[in-house]
């Protein structure tokens, strides 16, 4: 990174980094990834110019499918995100606690994806700051690529013997959203949290 670029990749803990953007399938295969963001962006933003911006193809699930996304994103339709905790850090009620809960453990999966990810191509850990940043953006990208294609064509992972890979859901009817939410449908999407909450502590 040339120096006069270096304060705006400049993350949290000081150190140049850049931000990578990604979502995967439950078979812990990506279904998108974008690399390149300075490293002192938040991660919503990211999130949101991908989803503005026609070029970053950013596709969204059908209509009553989400996303599972941790709380640094904004809680809209085709994001659900946890509850809010509250006072003194516990959720607010039990079947938001417990529905938290739950969403952890599916969110868990991009946490492995990336864990796997890392492990198995070390060039996205250090060795990465000795290429030119167009170059890493490629590199990131094209590692994203061969770990869908190994996680497709090697049943059982080595860095995750027990993982078998599952036949995965295509991605046909997907709709391209508007970055403007209206306020009745950000309402109707926190109704449909507070349903699916109360319906798994029931059920």
């Amino acid at each position: 990174m040339p120096r006069e670029e270096q304060n705006a990749c400049r993350n949290r803990k000081g150190m140049l980094s850049q931000n990578v953007l990604a979502a995967c399938d439950h078979d812990m295969r990506f279904v998108y990834v974008r690399a390149g963001w300075e490293g002192s962006v938040h991660d919503s933003r990211v999130l949101l110019d991908a989803i503005s911006n026609p070029d970053a193809v950013f596709s969204v699930p059908p209509v009553g499918k989400y996303y599972a996304v941790d709380a640094a994103y904004r809680h809209m339709p085709g994001f659900m995100a946890p509850f809010k905790s509250g006072p003194g850090g516990r959720s607010q009620t039990t079947q938001k606690g417990f529905f938290n809960r739950r969403h952890s453990l599916v969110r868990n999966i991009i946490e492995r994806t990336f864990g796997v990810w890392k492990m198995r191509f070390k060039i996205l850990d250090d060795p990465m700051k000795n290429y030119p940043i167009e170059a890493q953006r490629n590199i990131v990208v094209a590692c994203s690529v061969l770990h869908n294609f190994i996680r497709e064509m090697q049943p059982y992972d080595v860095y995750l013997p027990d993982e078998v890979n599952m036949d995965g859901r295509g991605t046909e009817g997907v709709q391209m959203p508007q970055f403007h939410v209206t306020p009745e449908a950000l309402h109707d999407w926190k109704e449909l949290q507070n349903a699916t909450a109360d319906h798994m502590y029931l059920h």
